[in-house]
């Protein structure tokens, strides 16, 4: 008889299908939270376009570019100064006259010396057809002479042997054979010496005989134009600080020559910026002078040593830098202080994001951008570095959200919610 299974109640099925639901869609939906990620909070700034450039600020001086600087060399009585402040002057023009009596003679003494070496240097390196005349003139007559003599000696010794002539006499005649052939000797060398010139020891003799005298006539003026003192530069008289009748003391400033037309600044730069610094690029230069204007100039020389400017506390190394300002501009004077700002880089339109939003990895530039709130990690290249921003060339447009400071567990295709907008100022 086969067995009989207990008959379990509708209402108990129903009850038990409803629990087993339940547990399941528990535990369907614990699974499926556990599989959502929890957005990670950040700070974002956005993509934007804005002028940038690069410069380099640095301080100096203006100075001229050309300028003669009159000291007095020792104490001396002032004799007359013929020119005033705002003079124009050429070169050569004489603008102070001192007290000289003495060098003003030993000027004349070595010009005189000179003079007398130049007769004997032409005559024997560069001799005139006069002078090879004369010498050829006198060779000959001095030839003549001694030929002369020598037929007289010989006359004279058979006279002599004859018993016709004197012993006293005879003396007299070689005596004079000896002297016309000195002479003819002496004409015949000097002859061969025009026509040839110098040679040997000779001839190095006379040219540095003659070039001793050339620069003792050259340290003569220079000397004197230390009381004399002519004008080195064409220019305008800037500073003039004695008067005739005054007496200088040794070091004394007297006067300043230059052209204000013509004016440089010299700075010094950090070791930091030499590199970016060349010939050629603009320079705005700012005087307390002027506050409201703004004057330009040019790199005009990039020193290739540099130098520990201990003016300073730190004594920073610095690269000596040359700006010349433009000519055309007016109101500058030699002696203002200034601060100078050297573009680099010109300015204009170039797409940034903040510093914080770039990060390396291996060489290579990356920034995290929000896409669909999440983050999606893209590759750029960036430009140029400003104070707060940096340019990005490549791999980003206007507007993209970018993260900022993004965390190290941030991963590609992470959710995250944006705590903070940062400002786009600056």
């Amino acid at each position: 008889m086969p067995a009989i299974t207990p008959r379990v109640p509708r209402r108990t099925i129903l009850i038990i299908l409803a629990v087993a639901f339940l547990v399941a869609s528990i535990i369907g939906l614990n699974i499926y939270r556990s599989g959502q990620q929890i957005p990670l909070e950040v700070t974002v700034a956005k993509a934007q376009v804005e002028t940038m450039g690069s410069t380099i600020m640095a301080s100096g001086t203006i100075e001229l570019v050309e300028k003669q600087e009159v000291y007095a060399p020792s104490d001396r009585l002032v004799r007359e100064v013929p020119v005033q402040i705002g003079d124009q002057v050429q070169k050569g023009q004489i603008i102070v006259v001192l007290e000289a009596d003495s060098e003003s003679l030993s000027l004349l003494d070595t010009q005189a010396r000179l003079a007398e070496q130049e007769v004997i240097y032409n005559r024997y390196f560069n001799p005139s057809t006069e002078d090879m005349a004369i010498a050829e003139a006198e060779y000959k007559q001095a030839e003549l002479n001694y030929q002369n003599s020598v037929n007289n000696a010989e006359r004279s010794e058979r006279l002599y042997s004859a018993g016709a002539l004197s012993m006293q006499e005879l003396d007299k005649v070689r005596g004079q054979l000896a002297a016309d052939e000195a002479a003819y000797l002496k004409a015949q060398k000097e002859w061969n010496q025009v026509k040839n010139g110098l040679q040997g020891a000779e001839r190095r003799s006379q040219e540095a005989a003659y070039h001793r005298a050339q620069e003792a006539v050259k340290l003569a003026e220079q000397n004197l134009a230390q009381f004399v003192v002519p004008a080195r530069v064409d220019g305008q008289v800037m500073a003039v600080d004695i008067s005739p009748g005054d007496v200088t003391v040794a070091g004394q400033h007297l006067v300043t020559i230059g052209d204000p037309h013509h004016l440089e600044v010299r700075v010094g730069i950090g070791e930091y910026d030499a590199a970016r610094v060349k010939k050629g690029q603009e320079v705005l230069i700012e005087a307390s002078a002027f506050p409201d204007r703004q004057f330009k100039g040019q790199v005009v020389e990039v020193s290739q040593k540099a130098f520990v400017n201990r003016s300073t506390q730190s004594q920073q190394v610095e690269i000596p830098i040359r700006i010349a300002v433009d000519s055309e501009q007016e109101g500058l004077l030699p002696g203002f202080t200034v601060n100078v700002k050297i573009i680099v880089v010109p300015e204009k339109e170039r797409l940034s994001v903040p510093y914080e939003a770039v990060v390396d990895r291996d060489g290579q530039k990356f920034v995290y951008i929000v896409k669909q709130k999440q983050a999606r990690l893209i590759p750029v290249e960036v430009g140029l570095e400003g104070d707060l921003k940096i340019e990005i060339t490549k791999g980003l447009e206007e507007g993209t959200t970018v993260i900022l400071n993004p965390p190290d567990n941030l991963e590609d295709g992470q959710a995250v919610n944006f705590a903070i907008e940062q400002s786009q100022e600056g």
